[in-house]
């Protein structure tokens, strides 16, 4: 497709910064800041999955840049790599939005393994930066099984 446009003397995507105009609330001075870049980011993947995209965000339909082609809009599209679902309707009491409502019996299924304790972070090795007064992992151990216990607990209490 970029070779089409090639040879036509325009450009599909942008080829410089300063042909991408962004602006953002955040305090951060830099372009893009870290918002803009997810967007990059969620943009090039939503690209990976419908090439087309590009094309129907500049209002035209993949029909449409195919006849222009001279294929008569006869090639099929290429599949959705994930379903499409409805949007989800917005509720009525806009505070009512971050509740999670009523959970499902059975949801969290059971807790039947014990704390596991700090395995994965002793992967990574000594902690350089620790200054607590017991080791770190040790420290960590606690946490996790005083988490576990609280975790445990508040499924039991369902």
């Amino acid at each position: 497709m970029e070779k089409v446009f090639r040879g036509a003397g325009v450009s599909l995507f942008p080829e410089r910064h300063k042909d991408l105009e962004t602006e953002c609330s955040c305090p951060d001075w830099s372009n893009p800041c870290k918002h803009i870049a997810a967007v990059y980011y969620l943009l090039g993947e939503e690209f990976d999955r419908d090439p087309f995209l590009i094309l129907r965000m500049r209002g035209m339909s993949c029909e449409e840049f195919l006849a222009l082609l001279g294929q008569g809009g006869t090639r099929k599209r290429p599949a959705r790599a994930k379903e499409e679902l409805p949007p989800e309707p917005l509720p009525a009491v806009p505070a009512l939005f971050w509740t999670a409502g009523v959970i499902p019996e059975g949801l969290a299924g059971e807790a039947t393994d014990g704390p596991v304790g700090a395995s994965l972070p002793r992967r990574l090795g000594k902690f350089p930066f620790w200054r607590g007064s017991q080791d770190f992992f040790a420290f960590l151990d606690l946490a996790y099984a005083r988490a576990f216990t609280q975790a445990a607990g508040a499924l039991m209490r369902r």
